[in-house]
């Protein structure tokens, strides 16, 4: 990533709230989750908010 990508980056942030442009809101998630068939909730909101694979495993880091 060259300094003019890190600059558009911060741009998009800007105009889209200071958060990233693929960063949900807790209102999106929530309604995400809502449209989710209940049975499978738990591991698409885990997997929303970056803790969990789909299959419902949890995300763990190899660094140390």
């Amino acid at each position: 990533m060259n300094d003019d990508d890190s600059e558009t980056a911060e741009r998009i942030a800007q105009l889209a709230g200071g958060r990233a442009p693929d960063e949900l809101t807790e209102r999106e998630i929530q309604a995400l989750v809502a449209r989710c068939p209940e049975q499978q909730r738990w591991a698409f909101e885990g997997w929303l908010r970056g803790v969990r694979h789909l299959d419902g495993d949890p995300i763990v880091s190899l660094a140390p």
